[in-house]
């Protein structure tokens, strides 16, 4: 998948206001990054705490140039009622950024990320650059929330267009690359 082009999607989606729209790939700005945060459920244990801490550090991933889509293969209708429940109640009110239904799971199979099982999407992120391409995959078992600030980290590293070692944080050095593979 890295170095592939993205594939393409038309989804409906609520978005921050709670009214609903269709959001597609094309739509999204060509100079922008786009980070698409897949994940397993609605009313979930995890899946509120890591989407309401990227709601959080919104302003810092859009200073980036970049936007951010959630994706689960819930309906649009429970995406409407988990934006209205209460932090404190495991809701996601104040989500920044648009929740897409892919009841059909055609997108999160598109993208290998839909469990055949449970017919879920897994909790992934996967990230986009400007030329449409996917640079970034990387999947999570379901008890684990991924860290914001590592995301964020990850984009940084990766709009350098250098080597950054694994201790790398913005700012720093990057590393001197050779005619070799990294």
């Amino acid at each position: 998948m890295i170095g592939s082009v993205a594939p393409q999607f038309e989804l409906p989606a609520v978005m921050p206001d709670g009214k609903t729209a269709t959001i597609s790939l094309k739509q999204f700005d060509t100079k922008k990054w786009l980070v698409l945060f897949f994940y397993p459920r609605d009313f979930s244990t995890v899946c509120p705490t890591e989407l309401n801490d990227l709601a959080d550090q919104i302003n810092t991933v859009r200073e980036l140039d970049a936007e951010v889509v959630a994706i689960s293969t819930d309906s649009l209708m429970s995406h409407a009622a988990w934006q209205k429940l209460p932090r404190e109640q495991n809701g996601i009110q104040h989500i920044t950024y648009p929740l897409a239904s892919d009841f059909t799971g055609d997108v999160s199979q598109a993208y290998g990320v839909l469990d055949g099982k449970s017919y879920t999407s897994v909790r992934a992120t996967i990230i986009v650059n400007p030329e449409g391409q996917i640079c970034y995959y990387l999947m999570h078992a379901d008890l684990v929330g991924r860290e914001t600030s590592e995301l964020l980290r990850v984009l940084e590293a990766l709009q350098t267009g250098e080597a950054c070692g694994v201790n790398w944080q913005p700012g720093d050095e990057v590393l001197e690359r050779e005619d070799v593979p990294l």
